[in-house]
């Protein structure tokens, strides 16, 4: 008797971690999403376009960012990054080579996020055409984000437990300057990092990244970036945390 509910215990065990793993992340109306987190990228340098170069991991609203996941491979494509393979784990962030990472710049009076393309920066024509990935230091039920940009491709977006497994690929046809939300089916709390590739005739920028809990990304060592403007570019090298 003792083992046969064991053996049922086991098998319910089984089966919950089977649906779990089986359940998708639903794309939803952004405002639909409960959380309240919000990186708005305001909170590090940025500037009039091209904005601030930034060729090493970065901390924005307690999140972390980078080119991409360790164990994906990019490979560029028709000036664009593409993503393959699978993170390993733990789920860390590789950074791009230099100048091929990521950068921030002001649109309008709001800052956003992009990645950095195979040209390179400061390159207007790899400025949004490259690949980001953002890691949590806690685990999340919802990603949303503004996108900024969009002009009618495509973007290709992986969601990632812990161990580096892919809980779900999601391709957005149509881009466009909109609001997009994504959920975890059952409010499971096991998205722990998110990596976004896209092929968008002019590039796209993230930002109001929303998430649901909170999360507190590791200070990244002293960095080198470059700030440069519309008018007037000069190079500045700053140390910060």
């Amino acid at each position: 008797m003792k083992l046969r509910m064991q053996l049922l215990v086991a098998a319910a065990v089984t089966g919950f971690t089977a649906l779990a793993e089986a359940a998708p992340v639903n794309q939803v109306d952004y405002g639909s999403l409960t959380g309240t987190q919000l990186v708005t990228f305001d909170d590090v340098a940025g500037g009039a376009a091209p904005g601030t170069n930034y060729n090493s991991v970065f901390v924005s609203g307690g999140a972390s960012f980078a080119e991409r996941f360790a164990g994906q491979t990019n490979t560029p494509a028709g000036g664009f990054d593409i993503l393959s393979g699978t993170p390993t784990a733990s789920l860390s962030l590789s950074v791009g080579a230099a100048n091929q990472n990521l950068n921030v710049f002001v649109n309008f009076t709001s800052q956003v996020l992009t990645g950095l393309g195979p040209l390179g920066f400061p390159n207007f024509d790899a400025i949004g055409e490259g690949s980001f990935a953002v890691l949590f230091s806690t685990d999340q039920s919802e990603f949303g984000f503004q996108l900024v940009g969009g002009n009618g491709g495509s973007a290709t977006i992986d969601f990632f437990r812990r161990d580096g497994s892919l809980i779900q690929e999601i391709i957005v046809s149509g881009l466009a300057d909109a609001f997009y939300g994504f959920s975890r089916d059952g409010e499971l709390h096991d998205i722990a990092g998110i990596s976004i590739f896209n092929t968008d005739p002019g590039g796209i920028g993230f930002d109001n990244l929303k998430h649901d809990v909170e999360s507190q990304g590791s200070v990244p060592e002293p960095g080198t970036f470059a700030l440069l403007g519309l008018a007037l570019a000069f190079l500045a090298t700053r140390r910060y945390r």
